[in-house]
């Protein structure tokens, strides 16, 4: 208990310290708040500050071979065979998937002894 009492003792006596020194040193001006140039240095650009800007990117030329041949083929109208496969795959009798053999997974009947505390 006496390093508690200490360490109380030692942080009043430091923020006591804090107190004083706030009001024996001295302040210095109050700062400038202002939302205009008053008082503040002229700038040492002249002509003030340019925004800079990017001209922006020619047009790509689309008639070149290379953007030609990237674009994607004309897709064929396959309409008319996919309903006729739609057609077929709804009268075709359903497929029965069985399980011919079964699967036999491990019971693990003594887990609860397993994991209890009575040593076995």
């Amino acid at each position: 208990m006496p390093a508690l009492t200490f360490l109380a003792v030692v942080g009043l006596v430091l923020v006591g310290l804090l107190f004083v020194a706030d009001a024996t040193l001295e302040n210095g001006p109050p700062p400038i708040v202002t939302s205009d140039r008053t008082g503040l240095p002229k700038p040492w650009r002249p002509d003030g500050g340019k925004t800079l800007t990017t001209i922006p990117a020619p047009a790509p030329d689309m008639t070149s071979d290379v953007v030609l041949s990237a674009e994607p083929k004309a897709a064929i109208d396959n309409s008319a065979k996919i309903a006729a496969a739609r057609a077929a795959r709804a009268e075709a009798p359903p497929k029965i998937r069985r399980v011919t053999q079964p699967i036999d997974y491990p019971q693990n009947t003594n887990l609860f002894d397993r994991f209890s505390i009575k040593g076995q």
